[in-house]
C-alpha cells in the first residue's frame, strides 16, 4: 500500500508550503522538511488538523460500502465510466469515500492510475484497500487541494463537493472533470416516507455558474433513473450512509422500515455531466 502512495506522489504538494513530496521511511516528506506519517493502511493525513464534525464516521462508510456492493447504484458506475475520454492517464477522485467508483475506473482502463481524497478518515482507510492504482490522502475538498497543478486528465466528483478553482487548477488544458449529482426524483420514496433531506432546488444551475467561471462548460450531460424494489437493508444502510445518519440512530431508522412492507420500489435518479475548458 506504500507502494501504491509512493507511485503517485508526484502528484501530490504539501499543503504548507506547496513544495514536491518524497516517501521516506513510511513519512511524505517535501523539501521544506515538511513532514506527514504514513498510517499503516497505506494513506496520508495531509489535513494537520482535526477531522471535522461533518466527516463520514466508520458506521457511515460501512453502509455506504455494502449499499454500493448490494450493486443498487452499479447503473451509476456504468455511465460513469462511459462518460470517461478515451484516453485517461491520472485520475483525481474528490470525495474518493471507499474508493468505489475509483476503482471502477481503474479496472475500465488498466494504464491508469488515480488520486483518491476525503476528509474522513474511516473513508480513506476503507478507500486506500480499493484498488492497488489508487493512492489515497485525508484532505478538504474546499480547502486548497494538496494536488500539483496541471497534473491530472479527469477529476471525479461523484456525489461530493465541487471546488470548481481547484478542479480547474489540477487539471490538464485538454482535461475534464465528471460530476455526478443527484436529480430531483433521487430517492424520493425514502425521502416521503422517512422525512428526509430533499435536493436542493437550483442547485444544477449553481453548480453550472460555478464552473462557468472558472472557463468550464458542461460538454456532455446524461440522465441516469432506475426504480427497483429494494430491500429494509437497502433502505437502512441508504439512509445511514448519508448526512441523515448525523440525525438519526440505525436502531430507530431499522424500527420505522420494520412498519413498512418490503421489498419496495425506490429510485435512484442522477445527472452526469463532463465539463471541460
Amino acid at each position: 500500500m506504500i507502494t501504491t502512495l509512493a507511485g503517485a506522489v508526484d502528484l501530490l504538494r504539501c499543503p504548507r508550503c506547496g513544495t514536491d513530496f518524497a516517501v521516506v521511511d513510511r513519512t511524505l516528506r517535501c523539501a521544506q522538511r515538511h513532514v506527514f506519517d504514513l498510517a499503516r493502511q497505506g494513506y496520508a493525513n495531509l489535513t494537520g488538523a482535526a477531522q471535522p464534525a461533518h466527516a463520514d464516521t466508520a458506521a457511515m462508510v460501512t453502509a455506504r460500502a455494502d449499499l454500493l456492493d448490494s450493486g443498487r447504484y452499479a447503473a451509476v458506475g456504468d455511465a460513469l465510466v462511459a462518460a470517461l475520454p478515451t484516453e485517461v492517464g491520472e485520475l483525481l477522485d474528490v470525495g474518493t469515500g471507499t474508493g468505489h467508483y475509483a476503482a471502477a475506473v481503474l479496472d475500465d482502463r488498466p494504464g491508469a492510475r488515480a488520486l483518491g481524497l476525503d476528509v474522513s478518515v474511516a473513508a480513506c482507510r476503507r478507500a486506500a484497500r480499493a484498488h492497488p492504482r489508487l493512492a489515497v490522502v485525508t484532505a478538504d475538498a474546499w480547502a486548497a487541494l494538496p494536488v500539483v497543478d496541471a497534473c491530472v486528465d479527469v477529476v471525479l466528483s461523484v456525489f461530493s463537493p465541487r471546488n470548481a478553482e481547484e478542479f480547474a487548477r489540477v487539471l490538464r488544458p485538454d482535461g475534464c472533470v465528471i460530476s455526478v449529482t443527484p436529480g430531483y426524483d433521487h430517492l424520493a420514496e425514502l425521502r416521503s416516507a422517512f422525512g428526509l433531506l430533499g435536493v436542493e432546488d437550483g442547485k444544477e444551475r449553481r453548480l453550472s455558474d460555478g464552473f462557468r467561471r472558472v472557463g468550464l462548460v458542461a460538454v456532455e450531460q446524461r440522465v441516469i433513473e432506475r426504480r427497483d424494489p429494494w430491500t429494509l437493508e437497502d433502505a437502512v444502510r441508504s439512509i445511514m450512509m448519508g448526512p441523515n445518519a448525523f440525525h438519526s440512530e440505525a436502531e430507530s431508522v431499522r424500527a420505522a422500515a420494520a412498519r413498512l412492507s418490503w421489498p419496495r420500489p425506490v429510485t435512484i435518479s442522477c445527472v452526469i455531466t463532463r465539463w471541460a475548458r
